[in-house]
């Protein structure tokens, strides 16, 4: 097995030396977590055969604002780490999972096992190639109050615990008051546990301003009513100016195909002004409708008929 080769803190590098894994042309310290080998009382995480075990003991030995990276490299297992207790970030800290870039439960990350959660309230920081879950009876697995932040190839499972899934307050992902983050071909909820009651994969709240969804997957599994979301948007002002959804699909799996939800989003309790951009091409698939009530807050790209047949590919006939 080949290690990456270990660079002193602080060292200045081109950015095409580790674009493939950082994107960073300067970090700081690294410190490394393997879930599966890794040991929080007998390592200190400075190098991969010495790692740490959890995502809370890495990030205790990181420091605000100096680019330190937290690499996930695991040896066996699920990749993902068994936390106690909750995980808070620091501003400018970066966190990589050394696994594929896949859609949906990257074999890296962090996970729930008794309790805890993500609170991220850093700003400027770089998420990659993770998954974030929990098996215990949490509402919320990862709330963000930070801004200018990217999440790129993360899955946002949310608690997949029975009891968890089936509350009212059950979210996948949380953004209150974080503006300007943007999440890439992200994967959010899940579709291996049932929702069966008014809850929602992503809840919006506190004047979330221009957060971006590109390319992003929005999954759940209903049961026995239609009322799960995909989408709440909480209080007067959930957003202040624009939400942006750019191809990506809402999906809802219905046991034995016997209903729908009624809507992927919910935008009655926004009164203030705030848009939901719908770019690109986004598809639904297992729900009645975009949103019930307040739909006119949403704005779909308009195609006129050549350049719709330009877009798919189709040949416009000529009279």
């Amino acid at each position: 097995m080949i290690k990456a080769p270990t660079v002193p803190p602080g060292t200045r590098i081109q950015p095409s030396q580790i674009a493939g894994i950082l994107g960073l042309p300067h970090y700081g310290n690294v410190y490394y977590v393997d879930p599966n080998s890794g040991s929080d009382s007998l390592n200190d995480g400075s190098t991969w055969d010495n790692a740490l075990k959890t995502v809370g003991a890495a990030i205790a030995k990181c420091t605000a604002s100096n680019h330190d990276v937290i690499i996930n490299s695991p040896t066996g297992g699920s990749g993902r780490t068994s936390e106690t207790t909750a995980v808070t970030w620091k501003n400018f800290t970066h966190y990589i999972g050394n696994a594929a870039p896949v859609v949906q439960d990257n074999r890296a990350g962090i996970g729930f096992s008794t309790g805890g959660s993500l609170t991220m309230g850093a700003n400027g920081c770089i998420f990659k190639n993770l998954t974030f879950f929990s098996s215990a009876d949490i509402d919320e697995t990862v709330s963000i109050t930070g801004s200018y932040n990217r999440f790129d190839h993360v899955d946002f499972k949310g608690t997949f615990n029975a009891t968890s899934a089936d509350s009212t307050p059950w979210r996948a992902l949380n953004i209150n008051g974080g503006q300007e983050n943007y999440f890439y071909k992200c994967t959010l909820g899940g579709d291996t546990y049932t929702r069966g009651v008014a809850n929602a994969t992503l809840e919006v709240e506190g004047a979330a301003s221009r957060n971006v969804f590109d390319q992003c997957r929005f999954r759940m599994h209903a049961d026995t009513a239609n009322t799960p979301l995909h989408v709440l948007f909480t209080g007067t002002s959930a957003i202040d100016r624009w939400i942006e959804f750019k191809d990506c699909n809402f999906y809802s799996f219905w046991t034995n195909n016997g209903d729908q939800i009624a809507a992927n989003m919910d935008l009655s309790a926004q009164t203030a002004t705030g848009h939901v951009l719908m770019t690109g091409i986004n598809t639904s698939y297992g729900a009645d409708d975009w949103e019930a009530s307040a739909s006119g807050r949403m704005f779909f790209p308009t195609f006129e008929a050549q350049d719709a047949g330009a877009y798919f590919g189709l040949m416009k006939t000529q009279s």
